[in-house]
Protein backbone atom coordinates (compact mmCIF):
# COMPACT_ATOMS: atom_id res chain seq x y z
CA UNK A 1 0.00 0.00 0.00
CA UNK A 2 1.15 3.43 -1.01
CA UNK A 3 0.86 5.98 1.68
CA UNK A 4 1.42 9.75 1.82
CA UNK A 5 2.75 12.22 4.92
CA UNK A 6 1.55 15.33 4.05
CA UNK A 7 1.42 17.39 7.40
CA UNK A 8 4.95 19.00 6.32
CA UNK A 9 6.61 19.73 9.79
CA UNK A 10 9.68 17.45 9.38
CA UNK A 11 12.29 19.38 8.96
CA UNK A 12 11.63 22.11 9.90
CA UNK A 13 14.37 22.80 12.21
CA UNK A 14 13.23 20.18 15.79
CA UNK A 15 15.34 17.43 16.53
CA UNK A 16 12.53 15.58 18.37
CA UNK A 17 9.88 15.33 15.40
CA UNK A 18 13.11 13.63 13.37
CA UNK A 19 12.86 11.11 16.73
CA UNK A 20 9.15 10.07 15.53
CA UNK A 21 10.06 10.01 11.71
CA UNK A 22 12.80 7.42 12.77
CA UNK A 23 9.99 5.51 14.68
CA UNK A 24 7.75 5.16 12.44
CA UNK A 25 10.12 3.26 9.80
CA UNK A 26 10.71 0.96 12.62
CA UNK A 27 7.09 0.87 12.94
CA UNK A 28 6.43 0.18 8.88
CA UNK A 29 9.52 -2.15 9.06
CA UNK A 30 7.83 -4.60 11.39
CA UNK A 31 4.48 -4.41 9.30
CA UNK A 32 4.10 -7.70 6.68
CA UNK A 33 2.17 -4.95 4.81
CA UNK A 34 4.38 -3.78 2.40
CA UNK A 35 4.16 -0.01 2.92
CA UNK A 36 5.52 2.72 0.63
CA UNK A 37 5.67 5.92 2.30
CA UNK A 38 6.49 9.56 1.10
CA UNK A 39 6.61 11.98 3.28
CA UNK A 40 6.33 15.87 3.36
CA UNK A 41 9.58 17.54 4.34
CA UNK A 42 10.48 21.01 4.42
CA UNK A 43 13.88 20.04 4.55
CA UNK A 44 14.25 16.75 2.15
CA UNK A 45 17.60 16.42 2.38
CA UNK A 46 18.39 16.76 5.96
CA UNK A 47 14.98 14.39 6.35
CA UNK A 48 16.80 11.70 3.75
CA UNK A 49 19.98 11.40 5.80
CA UNK A 50 17.91 11.13 9.51
CA UNK A 51 15.87 8.75 8.11
CA UNK A 52 16.75 7.32 4.41
CA UNK A 53 13.50 4.47 4.03
CA UNK A 54 11.17 6.91 3.09
CA UNK A 55 11.03 9.32 -0.05
CA UNK A 56 10.38 12.62 0.54
CA UNK A 57 9.35 15.88 -1.03
CA UNK A 58 9.26 19.13 -0.69
CA UNK A 59 5.95 20.43 1.69
CA UNK A 60 6.00 23.54 0.05
CA UNK A 61 7.30 25.39 -4.09
CA UNK A 62 7.23 23.37 -6.70
CA UNK A 63 8.26 19.56 -6.93
CA UNK A 64 7.32 16.64 -8.95
CA UNK A 65 7.56 14.31 -6.61
CA UNK A 66 4.91 15.71 -4.67
CA UNK A 67 2.37 15.05 -7.45
CA UNK A 68 3.98 11.86 -8.19
CA UNK A 69 3.04 11.18 -4.18
CA UNK A 70 -0.54 12.06 -4.64
CA UNK A 71 -0.69 10.24 -7.61
CA UNK A 72 0.15 7.39 -5.89
CA UNK A 73 -1.21 7.39 -2.48
CA UNK A 74 -3.81 5.43 -1.23
CA UNK A 75 -3.77 6.42 1.88
CA UNK A 76 -3.20 9.11 4.13
CA UNK A 77 -0.74 9.16 7.46
CA UNK A 78 -0.43 11.48 10.00
CA UNK A 79 2.27 10.37 12.24
CA UNK A 80 3.66 11.44 15.79
CA UNK A 81 4.05 15.56 16.33
CA UNK A 82 1.19 17.32 18.57
CA UNK A 83 -1.50 18.10 15.54
CA UNK A 84 -3.93 18.26 17.82
CA UNK A 85 -3.67 21.64 19.51
CA UNK A 86 -4.33 25.69 19.51
CA UNK A 87 -2.17 26.94 22.36
CA UNK A 88 0.12 28.46 19.75
CA UNK A 89 -2.67 30.07 17.52
CA UNK A 90 -4.53 28.96 14.50
CA UNK A 91 -1.58 26.52 13.54
CA UNK A 92 -1.03 23.36 13.33
CA UNK A 93 -5.20 23.06 12.82
CA UNK A 94 -5.38 25.73 10.57
CA UNK A 95 -2.32 23.49 8.15
CA UNK A 96 -3.90 20.44 9.03
CA UNK A 97 -7.94 20.76 8.20
CA UNK A 98 -7.16 21.38 4.14
CA UNK A 99 -5.14 18.10 4.16
CA UNK A 100 -7.89 16.23 5.96
CA UNK A 101 -10.75 17.42 3.82
CA UNK A 102 -8.77 16.95 0.72
CA UNK A 103 -8.58 12.89 1.47
CA UNK A 104 -12.26 13.25 2.78
CA UNK A 105 -12.92 13.86 -0.78
CA UNK A 106 -10.53 11.80 -2.59
CA UNK A 107 -11.96 9.19 -0.28
CA UNK A 108 -8.60 8.21 0.94
CA UNK A 109 -8.69 6.75 4.31
CA UNK A 110 -6.71 8.39 7.34
CA UNK A 111 -4.99 7.49 10.53
CA UNK A 112 -2.82 9.51 13.17
CA UNK A 113 0.02 7.15 14.55
CA UNK A 114 1.80 8.21 17.31
CA UNK A 115 -0.30 11.52 18.23
CA UNK A 116 -0.45 13.97 20.78
CA UNK A 117 -3.40 15.76 22.02
CA UNK A 118 -3.66 18.79 23.52
CA UNK A 119 -6.56 20.56 25.69
CA UNK A 120 -8.08 22.90 23.18
CA UNK A 121 -8.83 26.35 24.16
CA UNK A 122 -11.31 27.70 21.71
CA UNK A 123 -14.74 26.41 20.53
CA UNK A 124 -13.42 26.97 16.79
CA UNK A 125 -10.97 24.47 17.56
CA UNK A 126 -13.45 21.84 18.92
CA UNK A 127 -15.50 22.55 15.99
CA UNK A 128 -12.80 21.75 13.59
CA UNK A 129 -11.79 18.43 15.34
CA UNK A 130 -15.39 17.35 16.02
CA UNK A 131 -16.45 18.32 12.31
CA UNK A 132 -14.37 18.40 9.69
CA UNK A 133 -10.59 16.29 10.68
CA UNK A 134 -12.59 13.11 13.15
CA UNK A 135 -15.16 11.91 10.58
CA UNK A 136 -12.83 11.46 7.74
CA UNK A 137 -9.79 9.43 10.38
CA UNK A 138 -10.37 6.12 10.72
CA UNK A 139 -8.24 5.23 13.85
CA UNK A 140 -6.20 7.32 16.03
CA UNK A 141 -2.92 5.63 17.92
CA UNK A 142 -2.20 8.14 20.72
CA UNK A 143 0.72 8.80 23.15
CA UNK A 144 -0.78 8.46 25.96
CA UNK A 145 -4.80 7.42 27.79
CA UNK A 146 -4.82 11.28 28.64
CA UNK A 147 -5.34 12.02 25.08
CA UNK A 148 -7.51 9.56 24.25
CA UNK A 149 -9.62 10.95 26.92
CA UNK A 150 -9.30 14.43 25.30
CA UNK A 151 -9.65 12.88 21.63
CA UNK A 152 -13.14 11.28 23.31
CA UNK A 153 -13.94 14.56 24.74
CA UNK A 154 -14.21 15.52 21.12
CA UNK A 155 -16.23 13.94 19.97
CA UNK A 156 -14.03 10.79 18.49
CA UNK A 157 -15.73 7.15 19.23
CA UNK A 158 -13.87 5.09 21.75
CA UNK A 159 -13.25 2.45 19.59
CA UNK A 160 -11.22 4.38 17.00
CA UNK A 161 -8.37 5.50 19.32
CA UNK A 162 -5.55 3.22 20.10
CA UNK A 163 -3.60 3.76 23.45
CA UNK A 164 0.11 3.56 22.51
CA UNK A 165 3.16 5.77 23.25
CA UNK A 166 5.16 8.36 21.04
CA UNK A 167 6.92 6.92 18.18
CA UNK A 168 10.08 8.02 19.70
CA UNK A 169 10.39 5.50 22.17
CA UNK A 170 11.56 2.54 19.41
CA UNK A 171 15.33 4.27 19.36
CA UNK A 172 17.47 2.39 20.89
CA UNK A 173 19.94 3.84 23.88
CA UNK A 174 23.32 5.14 22.02
CA UNK A 175 27.27 5.47 23.68
CA UNK A 176 28.51 8.81 24.90
CA UNK A 177 31.12 8.75 22.28
CA UNK A 178 29.86 11.60 19.68
CA UNK A 179 28.93 13.58 22.71
CA UNK A 180 32.02 13.68 24.65
CA UNK A 181 34.60 14.49 21.24
CA UNK A 182 32.13 17.27 20.71
CA UNK A 183 32.39 18.69 24.13
CA UNK A 184 36.33 18.57 23.90
CA UNK A 185 36.21 20.48 20.98
CA UNK A 186 34.71 22.93 23.15
CA UNK A 187 37.57 22.73 25.70
CA UNK A 188 35.08 21.39 27.85
CA UNK A 189 35.34 18.18 30.62
CA UNK A 190 33.07 15.10 30.01
CA UNK A 191 34.22 14.38 33.28
CA UNK A 192 32.69 17.67 34.59
CA UNK A 193 29.05 17.41 36.84
CA UNK A 194 27.21 18.84 33.58
CA UNK A 195 23.57 20.26 33.61
CA UNK A 196 22.15 19.65 29.99
CA UNK A 197 19.48 22.60 29.90
CA UNK A 198 16.70 23.07 26.79
CA UNK A 199 14.07 26.08 27.14
CA UNK A 200 12.01 27.38 25.01
CA UNK A 201 10.79 31.80 24.65
CA UNK A 202 7.30 31.27 23.85
CA UNK A 203 4.86 33.44 24.46
CA UNK A 204 2.04 31.58 26.11
CA UNK A 205 4.81 30.29 28.60
CA UNK A 206 6.17 33.94 29.19
CA UNK A 207 2.20 35.40 29.86
CA UNK A 208 2.35 32.24 33.15
CA UNK A 209 5.66 32.98 34.39
CA UNK A 210 7.07 36.22 33.28
CA UNK A 211 10.20 35.56 35.55
CA UNK A 212 10.77 31.90 33.89
CA UNK A 213 14.25 32.83 33.07
CA UNK A 214 15.45 34.41 36.42
CA UNK A 215 14.16 31.40 38.63
CA UNK A 216 15.84 29.18 36.04
CA UNK A 217 18.90 31.55 36.18
CA UNK A 218 18.52 31.47 39.93
CA UNK A 219 18.42 27.55 40.40
CA UNK A 220 21.45 26.49 37.87
CA UNK A 221 23.68 29.36 39.90
CA UNK A 222 22.74 27.98 43.20
CA UNK A 223 23.73 24.04 41.57
CA UNK A 224 26.97 25.68 40.25
CA UNK A 225 27.61 27.08 43.48
CA UNK A 226 27.21 23.76 45.25
CA UNK A 227 27.92 21.33 42.94
CA UNK A 228 30.98 23.11 40.59
CA UNK A 229 28.32 22.39 38.15
CA UNK A 230 29.26 22.91 34.71
CA UNK A 231 25.88 23.93 32.31
CA UNK A 232 25.61 23.37 28.42
CA UNK A 233 22.32 24.89 26.92
CA UNK A 234 20.86 22.99 24.28
CA UNK A 235 18.70 23.63 21.18
CA UNK A 236 16.42 20.24 20.42
CA UNK A 237 14.76 23.14 18.02
CA UNK A 238 17.70 24.93 15.81
CA UNK A 239 15.53 27.49 14.57
CA UNK A 240 16.96 30.73 15.81
CA UNK A 241 13.57 32.68 15.95
CA UNK A 242 13.01 34.60 18.86
CA UNK A 243 10.58 31.93 20.41
CA UNK A 244 12.94 29.05 20.06
CA UNK A 245 15.53 27.84 21.94
CA UNK A 246 18.68 29.27 21.55
CA UNK A 247 16.98 32.66 22.55
CA UNK A 248 15.68 31.35 25.46
CA UNK A 249 19.10 30.23 26.22
CA UNK A 250 20.85 33.45 25.87
CA UNK A 251 18.06 35.23 27.99
CA UNK A 252 18.82 32.61 30.65
CA UNK A 253 22.14 33.40 30.53
CA UNK A 254 22.44 36.78 30.61
CA UNK A 255 20.66 36.38 34.44
CA UNK A 256 23.37 34.08 35.51
CA UNK A 257 26.09 35.38 38.02
CA UNK A 258 28.24 32.05 37.12
CA UNK A 259 28.06 33.26 33.39
CA UNK A 260 31.51 31.47 32.70
CA UNK A 261 30.79 28.04 34.17
CA UNK A 262 27.79 27.80 31.15
CA UNK A 263 28.05 27.52 27.69
CA UNK A 264 25.77 27.29 24.92
CA UNK A 265 26.34 24.81 22.23
CA UNK A 266 26.15 25.39 18.62
CA UNK A 267 22.82 24.67 17.66
CA UNK A 268 23.43 22.34 14.71
CA UNK A 269 20.67 20.36 13.43
CA UNK A 270 21.57 17.04 14.66
CA UNK A 271 20.29 13.70 14.32
CA UNK A 272 18.65 12.26 17.13
CA UNK A 273 21.59 9.41 18.09
CA UNK A 274 23.87 12.76 18.26
CA UNK A 275 21.56 14.53 20.69
CA UNK A 276 20.76 11.44 22.56
CA UNK A 277 24.88 10.94 22.58
CA UNK A 278 25.18 14.51 24.04
CA UNK A 279 22.13 13.90 26.86
CA UNK A 280 24.06 10.62 27.79
CA UNK A 281 27.17 12.77 28.72
CA UNK A 282 25.43 14.96 31.21
CA UNK A 283 24.35 14.08 35.12
CA UNK A 284 21.09 15.54 34.77
CA UNK A 285 18.60 17.64 32.53
CA UNK A 286 16.60 20.04 32.51
CA UNK A 287 13.78 20.64 29.90
CA UNK A 288 10.32 22.47 28.31
CA UNK A 289 10.67 20.13 25.68
CA UNK A 290 9.00 17.12 25.28
CA UNK A 291 11.15 15.09 23.66
CA UNK A 292 14.05 16.41 25.30
CA UNK A 293 12.77 14.91 28.27
CA UNK A 294 11.80 11.78 26.34
CA UNK A 295 15.91 11.38 25.28
CA UNK A 296 16.79 11.73 28.83
CA UNK A 297 14.49 9.05 29.77
CA UNK A 298 15.80 6.90 26.76
CA UNK A 299 19.33 7.57 28.13
CA UNK A 300 18.58 6.57 31.78
CA UNK A 301 19.87 10.55 32.63
CA UNK A 302 17.45 12.16 35.02
CA UNK A 303 15.47 14.90 34.20
CA UNK A 304 13.50 18.02 35.95
CA UNK A 305 10.61 18.66 33.29
CA UNK A 306 9.42 22.19 33.27
CA UNK A 307 6.11 21.37 32.17
CA UNK A 308 4.94 23.73 29.83
CA UNK A 309 1.76 21.80 28.01
CA UNK A 310 0.03 18.88 28.45
CA UNK A 311 2.39 17.04 26.67
CA UNK A 312 5.17 17.34 28.78
CA UNK A 313 3.09 16.67 32.13
CA UNK A 314 1.35 13.68 30.23
CA UNK A 315 4.74 12.31 29.79
CA UNK A 316 6.07 12.32 33.99
CA UNK A 317 2.42 11.03 34.47
CA UNK A 318 3.05 8.03 32.11
CA UNK A 319 6.76 7.73 33.64
CA UNK A 320 5.08 8.15 36.94
CA UNK A 321 7.98 10.49 37.27
CA UNK A 322 7.94 12.93 39.95
CA UNK A 323 10.39 15.50 39.53
CA UNK A 324 8.69 18.93 37.48
CA UNK A 325 6.92 22.05 37.82
CA UNK A 326 4.34 23.81 36.04
CA UNK A 327 5.43 26.89 34.73
CA UNK A 328 3.26 28.80 36.97
CA UNK A 329 4.80 27.03 40.36
CA UNK A 330 8.49 27.45 39.68
CA UNK A 331 10.85 27.98 42.29
CA UNK A 332 14.27 28.07 42.69
CA UNK A 333 14.26 26.12 45.94
CA UNK A 334 11.80 23.68 44.50
CA UNK A 335 14.02 22.97 41.60
CA UNK A 336 16.93 23.06 43.68
CA UNK A 337 15.28 20.17 45.86
CA UNK A 338 14.65 17.85 43.65
CA UNK A 339 17.57 18.23 41.88
CA UNK A 340 19.21 17.36 45.42
CA UNK A 341 16.67 14.31 46.19
CA UNK A 342 17.83 13.02 42.58
CA UNK A 343 21.82 13.02 43.40
CA UNK A 344 20.64 11.44 46.56
CA UNK A 345 18.91 8.66 45.23
CA UNK A 346 20.12 8.46 42.21
CA UNK A 347 20.69 4.62 41.67
CA UNK A 348 17.43 4.43 42.48
CA UNK A 349 15.63 6.92 40.34
CA UNK A 350 17.62 5.80 37.51
CA UNK A 351 16.54 2.47 37.91
CA UNK A 352 12.74 3.52 38.30
CA UNK A 353 13.68 5.75 34.51
CA UNK A 354 14.95 2.39 33.15
CA UNK A 355 12.39 0.31 33.68
CA UNK A 356 9.58 2.81 32.72
CA UNK A 357 11.40 3.96 29.82
CA UNK A 358 11.32 -0.04 28.83
CA UNK A 359 7.70 -0.27 29.17
CA UNK A 360 6.82 2.47 26.95
CA UNK A 361 9.40 0.98 24.56
CA UNK A 362 6.97 -2.24 24.53
CA UNK A 363 3.92 0.32 24.39
CA UNK A 364 5.00 2.15 21.64
CA UNK A 365 4.64 -1.58 19.62
CA UNK A 366 0.81 -0.71 19.54
CA UNK A 367 0.80 1.89 17.06
CA UNK A 368 0.80 -0.75 14.69
CA UNK A 369 -3.09 -1.34 15.28
CA UNK A 370 -3.34 2.35 12.99
CA UNK A 371 -1.36 0.51 10.11
CA UNK A 372 -3.22 -2.50 10.70
CA UNK A 373 -6.79 -0.34 10.41
CA UNK A 374 -5.89 0.95 6.41
CA UNK A 375 -5.47 -3.03 5.71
Amino acid sequence: MNLIAPFGFFGAGNIGDESTLQGFARLVDSSANGFRVWVASRNPSHTNKVEPKFKYFKFRGRDPWRRWARIRAQAQVIIGGTPIMDVLGKWPLSELTPLIEAARKEREPVVFIGSGVEGLKSEESRRLVAQLIAPAVRHWTVRSARDKQRLLSYGIVDDRVTVAADLAWTLERVSDDFGRNLLKQFDLNPNDYLIGVNLTNEGFVNREQPELFQIVARFLDALIEKRQARVLFFANEVREEESFDKAAALKTLALMKNQDSAYVIPNDYRTPQQMLSLIDCCDLTVSMRYHFCLFSALQSVPFIALKRSDKVDDLCWDLNWPYGATPSALDPCVLLDMASEIEQRKAVVTHNLHRQAHWMKIRSLRNRAGLAALC
